[in-house]
C-alpha cells in the first residue's frame, strides 16, 4: 500500500544517535534489518561502487544499475538523488538522498550503522535495497508506458445527464465495455450493476466529502455508466476504464487496483467502504436491533457457505444461501434493495459444487427475514409471540417516539396493535391494518457473474418496457483481439437462457448429466462445443456472483 507521509514508508530509521562516523557504539544494539532486506548474493566486502567502478555491473534486475547513479528518481512522490550504490555484507544498496529532510533519519546505513556515502545533510539521507529500487523504477517506466496514447479523462466521452439503465438491447462487437489490461473482472461487473439495471444508481449520485472520490465518481458515472446507457452507441472505450482504475486505485491507496487482475468481491468491497454503502443488513435470530444498531452487520455482497458435505454435483443458488444463513447463524434484519449472493469457492474459481442453477426468483420468506415489533421489541422467531405481525400507518403515525431504525420492518406485533388500538380509540376512528408477510417479497435475477481460468464474463437481463417482456444477453470485454494489441468487446443475445434453466430444474440430474457427458466427448479434432452449449457451460459450470433486485423497491 502506498503512503504519502514525510518519510519513505520501506525504510524507518530506528536509532536517535544521529552519528556520522564510520563505527557503531560498544554499548548499542545495531537495530533490526528492515523488512526490504532480502540477500541477493552479491559480493561479500564493503566498498563504494561509483559511476566509474569496474564492478558496476555484476548485477541486473532489469534496469542497469549504474544508470541510476547520480539521476533523480521519484520513491513514494518524493524526489530523491542516488547518491552511489554500495556493498554492506551481503547486500546491495543504493543511498538515495531526499529533496526534503526526513524525520529520525541520519544517513547512516541501517544495517551496519555506517556512513558509506556523503549527504550535503545527513537527514535527508537513507539507504534501500537494489533490487526494490529498481522495481520501483520499472514499475514507474510501465506505467509511463501505459500512459502513452492514452485519452485525458476531458477527452473521453463523456454524458453529464442522468440516463436511465438500457431497455433495448444493444447488440454486436465493439459493445458494452472494452477491456484494457485485466480488467475484465471490472468490465463485467460493472455491465451487471449499471447497463440494464439501476439498482446501484445510489453510488452515482450520493455525496461524497473527498477529492479523489468526487472524480472517482464523477469517472464512474459521466464517462462510464452515462455512455454505457447511449442508446446511440453503448460503447465505452478502454481509456474510461483506465482512468476509473487509476481513481480507484488512489482513492482506496491500493496500487493493484491499476493494473492487476482482481477478484470482483474486491471490486464491490472497496465501493463499499468508499462510499459506505452496506445494503444487505443481517443479525442474529431473535436479537431486536439496537438503537446505535451495533449488532447489525452490514455488507454489499454476501459470500455464501456451504461445504458441500454430501458431496452433492449439484445445487441451486436459493438453497445455498439459506444454508449458509442457518450455518452462521442470522438472518436479514431488513428487506434489501438487491441481493449479490457468491457462491461458495474454495479458490476464485474453484466452486464446492460442480454445477449451480441460478434460481430466477429467490423468496424472502419468514424463515430468512426477522421482523421485529417496535412496540414491545420482540421479534417473529420468539416462540412466545404471534408469528403474525401489522403496520398500521395512524398508529405508527401515533407512536411516532417509538424507537425505531433503518435496520428493522416498521411492524408490530399482533398483542402490541390490539393494545395501541385500545389506546388511541379515541382519537383515532379508521385504522388501515395491513399485515406483513415477507411471503410475498420476491427478488429477481438480473445478472450472473462468471469466472473461468482468470476470465470474467456475465450474463444480462435485459427488461423491456412492457414488464412481462424481457432478453437475455451475453457480455465478454475480450472476445476477440484487433491486431494483438486492442481488445473487441461482445454483447450478444442468449435466446435459450430460460429454458436452460426450466430444464436444469426440471431434469436436474439427467440435465447436468448430459453435461458432463458433452465435456467427457470433447476432443480438439473431432468435436467441440458450439457456441452455444458452451455459454451454457458457463452459466452453470462457471457462475460466481449472482445479482438479484427487489422489484418492489424504487430507486
Amino acid at each position: 500500500m502506498t503512503t504519502d507521509g514525510n518519510s519513505p514508508s520501506y525504510q524507518k530509521q530506528l536509532s536517535n544517535s544521529g552519528r556520522n562516523d564510520n563505527s557503531t557504539p560498544a554499548n548499542t544494539v545495531p537495530p533490526a534489518l528492515p523488512s526490504f532486506y532480502k540477500p541477493d548474493g552479491g559480493p561479500q566486502a564493503q566498498q563504494i561502487t561509483s559511476p566509474g567502478a569496474a564492478n558496476n555491473t555484476d548485477i541486473d534486475h532489469g534496469t542497469d544499475s549504474m544508470h541510476l547513479v547520480g539521476t533523480q528518481i521519484s520513491i513514494n512522490k518524493q524526489k530523491c538523488i542516488v547518491k552511489g550504490r554500495v556493498n554492506c555484507g551481503p547486500e546491495e544498496l543504493y543511498a538515495l538522498e531526499s529533496d526534503k529532510p526526513l524525520s529520525g533519519y541520519d544517513g547512516l546505513c541501517p544495517k551496519c550503522r555506517k556512513n558509506h556515502v556523503h549527504f550535503d545533510d545527513p537527514s535527508r539521507g537513507y539507504y534501500m535495497s537494489v533490487k526494490n529500487a529498481h522495481d520501483i523504477v520499472n514499475k514507474q517506466k510501465l506505467d509511463n508506458e501505459r500512459l502513452k496514447g492514452r485519452k485525458d479523462i476531458p477527452q473521453l466521452t463523456n454524458i453529464v445527464d442522468n440516463l436511465p439503465p438500457l431497455d433495448q438491447p444493444i447488440l454486436g462487437k465493439n459493445k458494452g465495455i472494452e477491456g484494457d489490461s485485466n480488467s475484465c473482472y471490472m468490465d463485467a461487473t460493472i455491465f451487471c450493476m449499471f447497463a440494464y439495471n439501476n439498482v446501484f444508481d445510489k453510488l452515482l449520485h450520493m455525496e461524497v466529502k473527498t477529492e479523489p472520490l468526487k472524480i472517482l465518481q464523477k469517472v464512474l458515472r459521466e464517462t462510464i455508466v452515462h455512455v454505457l446507457r447511449d442508446k446511440r452507441n453503448g460503447f465505452v472505450q478502454r481509456d474510461a476504464l483506465f482512468h476509473l482504475r487509476l481513481q480507484l486505485s488512489e482513492a482506496t491507496h491500493d496500487p493493484s487496483f491499476k493494473e492487476m487482475e482482481k477478484d470482483p468481491s474486491e471490486f464491490l468491497r472497496a465501493f463499499e467502504t468508499l462510499f459506505q454503502y452496506a445494503p444487505l443488513k443481517t443479525i442474529s435470530p431473535d436479537q431486536p436491533p439496537k438503537p446505535d444498531e451495533s449488532n447489525i452487520t452490514t455488507n454489499i455482497i454476501w459470500e455464501m457457505f456451504d461445504a458441500n458435505p454430501h458431496r452433492l454435483p449439484s445445487t441451486n443458488i436459493a438453497s445455498i444461501f439459506r444454508n449458509s444463513l442457518s450455518e452462521i447463524p442470522a438472518k436479514l434484519a431488513t428487506i434489501p434493495p438487491f441481493l449479490v449472493l457468491v457462491a461458495p469457492r474454495h479458490t476464485r474459481s474453484q466452486r464446492s459444487y460442480r454445477y449451480i442453477i441460478p434460481d430466477r426468483e429467490i423468496t424472502l420468506d419468514n424463515s430468512i427475514v426477522q421482523l421485529v415489533c417496535l412496540k414491545c421489541q420482540k421479534t417473529n422467531h420468539d416462540p412466545e409471540t404471534s408469528k403474525d405481525f401489522y403496520f398500521c400507518n395512524e398508529c405508527h403515525e401515533k407512536e411516532s417516539a417509538t424507537v425505531t431504525t433503518d435496520a428493522t420492518i416498521t411492524c408490530y406485533c399482533t398483542n402490541c396493535l390490539s393494545d395501541m388500538h385500545k389506546h388511541l380509540a379515541g382519537s383515532i376512528h379508521t385504522h388501515h391494518t395491513k399485515r406483513v408477510s415477507s411471503d410475498k417479497i420476491k427478488l429477481n435475477l438480473f445478472a450472473v457473474l462468471c469466472i473461468e481460468t482468470s476470465h470474467y464474463v456475465a450474463f444480462v437481463k435485459c427488461q423491456k418496457r412492457n414488464p412481462l417482456q424481457h432478453e437475455w444477453l451475453f457480455f465478454d470485454s475480450m472476445s476477440d483481439r484487433m491486431y494483438d494489441e486492442q481488445n473487441v468487446p461482445l454483447v450478444d443475445s442468449v435466446p435459450d437462457f430460460d429454458q436452460w434453466i426450466d430444464d436444469a430444474e426440471k431434469r436436474k440430474d439427467d440435465f447436468f448429466n448430459w453435461l458432463d457427458d458433452r465435456r467427457g466427448k470433447r476432443q480438439p479434432t473431432s468435436q467441440t462445443f458450439s457456441e452455444n452449449s458452451m455459454r451454457q457451460l458457463r452459466l452453470f459450470r462457471d457462475g460466481a456472483f449472482f445479482f438479484y433486485e427487489n422489484a418492489n423497491v424504487n430507486y
